[in-house]
Order: C-alpha cells, then structure tokens, then sequence
C-alpha cells in the first residue's frame, strides 16, 4: 500500500447497528464514523511498543526446546504485533478488499450432527478462504495459550513439545485416579453460550492489548450471529482463553479445599476423599455462574469409589482405563468381520445404513481402527488386548480385495 493511500473497512457492529469504517492515512491514524458522528483518534504509534511485550508468564512454565516452541512463539508474536487493518492483511495474506467483504458478511455452511445424548447439533463450517483465514490465527492463538495454559486445561490444546501429538483425556484422567469422590460437571451450549462481546473484551484484555477497531474485526472474523460457531478452527482455542479466569477461580478454590480439578473443554471434573456436600457442589456452581456459564443439569453426575466412576469417557477407579463396553464392542466386530464378512458386519454394526457400499465398508473399518488406536492410546502399546486386536485387524484387512481409505 503506498504511503498516504485511503482505505476503508466496514465492520457492522452487533445489535446497535452502529458501522465503523477504518480509514489509513499517511499517519497511520483511524478514521472512526459511529452513525452520523465522526472522531480522529491518533492511537496506533503509541501502541507499538507497549503491544511487543509478551504477556505476563508467556511460556514460563514451558520447557520444551528447539525449533517446535520456536515457531509457535513466533506466531503468537507475529499475532500480537497486529496495529493496522492492513498488518492484518499482511499477517493473513489476504488482499484488503477480500478482507473487508469476510467481515462484513462472513461466509459459513450450516448443517447438524446427531448429539450421543439426543438431538442435533448444529455446525458451522467457515468457507474455504474464511476457513484459511481462521486456521492462519488459530496457530498464532494456539501459540499465545501454549504460553498461558493452566495445567487443569487438557481439551483443544497442543502438546508442548510435540505438535503431532494433542494433549489428550487420558492426562486429563490422570489426576482423578483412585479419588473416593468424582463429580462430573458439564457446560450447557458451550459455544453458542460464548457471546461476541467476550470474544472482543478478550482481544482488548492484557493479553492482547488489541485497540477497539482491531478487536472488533477480528471479533467478526471469528463469530458468527454474535457467538463462536462450533465447526470453526478458532473457536476451540478461543473457547479455552475465554475460560482463563473461569480455570484460575477454580483451580485457587479447589486447591483451599484439597479437591482435583481439570477441564476438558465444556467438561468439568472435581475428585476427591471426601463427599461432595451440597455446600461444596453449590459453590463450583457460583464460580461457574459468574463467569456467565450455566451447568447443564441433566449430565451432573457424582459417583463414589464402590461405583464405576468415569472422567470424560474413562474410568478412573484404579487406573485410567477404557470402558468394558468399547472392548466388547471392538471384540464384537472383529468377530463380525472374520466370521460374515465386512458387508455383513457393516450392516449389523451400523443398522441405519440401508444400502451397504465400498463407501459404507470403508468407514465401518475406519471407524474399527480407530477404536483399536483408541484403546492403545489409554492403555499403552504394549498391552495384551490391544497387541491382539491389532493383529487381528492387520490380517482380517490385509485378506479384504478393498482397500480402506486410511
């Protein structure tokens, strides 16, 4: 852009239907236009240098080495170093124009999941160019949260010393084996529950210390109808900067109390040896409540030693384990598949599926591989079950004529 250019963005504010519109000057100065008001505020060169610096405890608690730590930091700096509209078009390589039409009508496809508990559930999946655009500052926000994480925190998260491996529920089991008491908490509508506003206040916050033009744009390149979709790459990592304080109030208060506490993304988990009293139970809900979170009644779960108790799917009575369910279940097929063939196991593992194709077969084998990784990753490489339903899947596929997608 050359030096004195005019550019302008529209940014269409949330309920007020207010529009601001950036304009760079050769001073590099915002033109802000609130309805039929207008305001020069010189606030970008004072900026520069107080924006450089890192977050208080930016990677302090990191140790990881080499090249891994290196590029995400990098990206967290080279995010944090966003001044002007078009830093941010630099940053995303994005022309300016493309850029301003993404923010004022950001482009997503609908459509629904069916929920394990019922219902559906909705998805919004960015575009292809939006989707870029949010994957670019998905790495930049997973960087900066790597810096900050609290060790509660395990789901959406990258593992800090090994991008290809994410952190995963079996660390956020650990903490709650053998515990006399485990409590089961989850967050009602998650994302949907995560309002702009949040989104904004949070891009304006310490960390950040974005001016409120920037933040209001990346806001709109993140949100969709005033909250964080679920099916857009930021929105996980966002959810779980948004919980920061949430994770410092109850991580402090359980601590007073000597109760373990994690967090995988909008599932809660509180251990213990002694009763979860009434008292104890309605003061994690006050700290949830003022943080603008509602427990979702319906799947609070409190379970004592004497009983299978369970943390994100995994059962913590002893060891971190996996439900005797999915073994059965993974036996079962297995069976299916030796005995009947893989149409005939399809059909019988997955009824709804009327027409059974290539395609069908494909992703009945997916679907059986990855439960046996699954069951590898929770009770480790070297366990019996698993070692033997590996080989049994090995030979059983590589006898099939069709070759599975994976």
């Amino acid at each position: 852009m050359q030096h004195g250019a005019s550019l302008s963005m529209l940014v269409p504010l949330r309920s007020t239907r207010m529009r601001i519109v950036l304009k760079i000057n050769g001073k590099g100065s915002f033109l802000t236009v609130t309805k039929n008001k207008m305001t020069l505020t010189n606030q970008i060169e004072n900026q520069t240098e107080k924006r450089k610096r890192k977050p208080r405890g930016f990677y302090k608690n990191r140790q990881g080495k080499g090249r891994f730590i290196k590029d995400y930091e990098q990206a967290a700096l080279a995010f944090l170093g966003l001044h002007r509209p078009n830093d941010l078009c630099s940053y995303l390589k994005v022309d300016f124009y493309a850029l301003q039409d993404l923010i004022a009508k950001p482009s997503y496809r609908h459509y629904f999941i069916p929920k394990k508990s019922g219902g559906n559930r909705q998805i919004d999946a960015p575009n292809q160019l939006l989707k870029r655009i949010q994957k670019k500052m998905n790495r930049s926000l997973q960087g900066i949260y790597l810096g900050i994480q609290p060790t509660c925190a395990h789901g959406f998260v990258i593992h800090p010393r090994d991008q290809k491996k994410a952190a995963n529920i079996v660390e956020n089991a650990l903490p709650h084996i053998g515990k006399k008491q485990v409590l089961n908490l989850d967050l009602e509508n998650f994302f949907p529950s995560i309002k702009a506003k949040r989104i904004r206040d949070l891009f304006k916050s310490d960390i950040f210390q974005f001016t409120e033009n920037m933040a209001n744009a990346i806001t709109l390149l993140t949100t969709i109808n005033g909250h964080l979709p679920q099916g857009a790459p930021t929105s996980p990592v966002l959810s779980n900067l948004v919980c920061l304080p949430l994770d410092k109030q109850l991580m402090a208060w359980c601590e007073e109390r000597e109760i373990n506490y994690t967090r995988y993304a909008d599932d809660l988990s509180f251990s213990c040896d002694e009763p979860f009293t009434i008292e104890v139970i309605s003061g994690i809900r006050l700290i949830i409540s003022q943080h603008d979170f509602r427990v979702n009644e319906k799947k609070l779960r409190k379970r004592a030693n004497n009983k299978k108790q369970t943390v994100t799917g995994l059962v913590v009575n002893e060891k971190v384990n996996v439900d005797r369910k999915l073994i059965k279940k993974v036996r079962a097929m297995l069976f299916d598949l030796r005995l009947n063939g893989i149409k005939a196991a399809a059909q019988k593992h997955y009824d709804s599926i009327e027409l059974v194709s290539d395609k069908n077969c494909d992703v009945f084998l997916f679907k059986l591989k990855g439960y046996i990784n699954f069951i590898g990753q929770v009770r480790g490489k070297k366990d019996a079950i698993y070692s033997k339903f590996l080989e049994s899947y090995q030979k059983l596929n590589n006898s099939l004529i069709s070759e599975p997608f994976f």
